[in-house]
């Protein structure tokens, strides 16, 4: 019986390092405080070299980015913390790649911005995916959420030329396809462009501005994705056809 607890407690052990292992970015991001960082708001972190009116140009953008976010589907209630970085070398040690990352942990998200990354569109469009997990809970979002479906409302908020629908030109094949990739590694593998605009075009028939957050409340509250989001839309019509004016 001694023998029994001694191997349950190790491999709890083991289990709490190998969580911290995967999550340590998100661990380290609540250390931002203490770090060679400058806090210029609540929730944002620029690396301390930057001059004054560099960071006052990037507390704007994060101010724009939740106003883009609140016009459009309303005020958000997700806190994340936003590490700015100022090279992809930086970026890489945090996690993330020159554009942006985010990484998830039960208490929050953790946005850290390369240099390619900041501006109006990274931001709001990474904002958003911490914002869907906000409302649908973090156990939730990963059992119910579909990588394309976070990537395709991410996008709508996101203004850059390449995903715009107006820019878009694939096929009703090409955008149901995306549905069927499962996983991140997945999504992000193979035509990686060609997935987000495909997620983009994916949810357009499926989300509603004026009750989204609703809708997200609903599977936080245990509802599934597909009730809430595919059965109730799912109108046969061409995604093509319907959004190509």
């Amino acid at each position: 019986m001694k023998k029994f607890s001694i191997g349950i407690l190790l491999g709890l052990m083991l289990f709490v390092v190998a969580g911290i292992f995967v999550q340590r970015h998100a661990f380290a991001c609540q250390l931002l405080p203490f770090l060679n960082y400058t806090q210029i708001h609540d929730r944002m972190f620029v690396d301390s070299e930057l001059s004054s009116a560099r960071s006052a140009e990037l507390l704007q953008m994060m101010v724009s980015a939740r106003q883009r976010m609140g016009d459009i589907y309303g005020s958000p209630d997700s806190e994340p913390r936003i590490l700015m970085v100022p090279d992809a070398e930086t970026a890489h040690r945090w996690g993330a790649n020159e554009t942006a990352s985010m990484h998830r942990a039960p208490w929050g998200a953790c946005i850290v911005v390369g240099p390619k990354g900041q501006n109006v569109d990274v931001l709001a469009h990474e904002w958003m995916h911490a914002e869907i997990q906000h409302r649908v809970g973090l156990l939730r979002f990963l059992r119910e959420i579909p990588v394309w479906f976070d990537e395709g409302v991410g996008l709508t908020l996101d203004y850059r030329e390449p995903f715009l629908p107006l820019n878009i030109e694939l096929s009703d094949a090409e955008i149901k396809a995306v549905q069927r990739l499962e996983s991140g590694r997945e999504f992000f593998s193979g035509d990686i462009r060609q997935n987000y605009q495909a997620a983009r075009m994916a949810v357009i028939p499926l989300i509603q501005n004026d009750r989204f957050y609703a809708d997200l409340e609903r599977i936080a509250k245990g509802e599934t994705f597909e009730h809430v989001f595919l059965v109730a839309r799912d109108s046969g019509s061409s995604l093509v056809d319907e959004f190509a004016d």
